[in-house]
């Protein structure tokens, strides 16, 4: 038995059904990240430096469980899912492949700090899950652009790393590395309306430009709530 694995069941409800296939294959302390990586993300890399993972499989897909104590003296971490180079041929930005490649796209988040990027996330970072465009949102953007009386932005090499669980997406542009979200139905206190776009299209969040600003300030997030 793993107390971590054990915590994060007994959050994440859904995701471990019974007639699942589950081995636990070893932990890892002292998680080793390339220069490239902490050179790239520091804030992150102090995170995950700080963590306990267990490496393991539910019926056959392979996962990371990292893991840290917050203040209020519980485990809380990320499920991260790790996959093949193969998954799909959609083309991602050097700094998103970096993450997938030494730490895993983030599955779940168990025990997790509110307000974060990972509240109500369904994933972030996984490639197979990844989109081009704007994450099937192409006809109500038009409708809205129609509207409002609005220009349409090119889209064609925006790439959907985040999703959450009503639908709405996060997004970085191939080419300039900027990070939007796309949200159709509330506000949020972190984000504003793009300039010169329809309302509930295109907002910007606030203190992060780029995808390495998205990972860092996730990774800032976390580590203010760890002891």
């Amino acid at each position: 038995m793993n107390i971590n694995f054990e915590t994060f069941k007994n959050d994440i409800t859904w995701f471990v059904k019974p007639t699942d296939k589950v081995e636990l294959l070893d932990t890892t302390l002292n998680y080793s990240l390339t220069k490239k990586f902490q050179e790239t993300f520091p804030k992150l890399t102090n995170l995950i430096e700080k963590s306990r993972v267990l490496n393991l499989t539910i019926n056959y897909q392979s996962y990371r469980l990292f893991s840290w104590t917050n203040k209020d003296n519980k485990s809380f971490g990320w499920l991260n899912k790790i996959e093949s180079d193969k998954t799909t041929d959609i083309e991602l930005i050097d700094e998103h492949e970096l993450i997938l490649q030494e730490i895993g796209g983030i599955q779940e988040s168990y025990n997790q700090p509110e307000p974060s990027l990972t509240n109500n996330q369904n994933f972030l970072f996984i490639k197979s899950e990844c989109s081009k465009g704007i994450g099937g949102w192409d006809d109500y953007y038009e409708m809205m652009c129609e509207e409002e009386n609005k220009q349409k932005i090119d889209y064609k090499d925006f790439v959907c790393f985040v999703q959450e669980a009503n639908g709405d997406v996060t997004l970085y542009d191939r080419n300039s590395k900027e990070v939007m979200l796309f949200a159709h139905d509330h506000c949020f206190d972190n984000v504003e309306f793009l300039e010169n776009q329809p309302e509930y299209t295109f907002h910007k969040i606030n203190g992060i430009k780029t995808f390495v600003d998205y990972v860092e300030s996730l990774a800032t997030e976390w580590t203010n709530e760890t002891i």
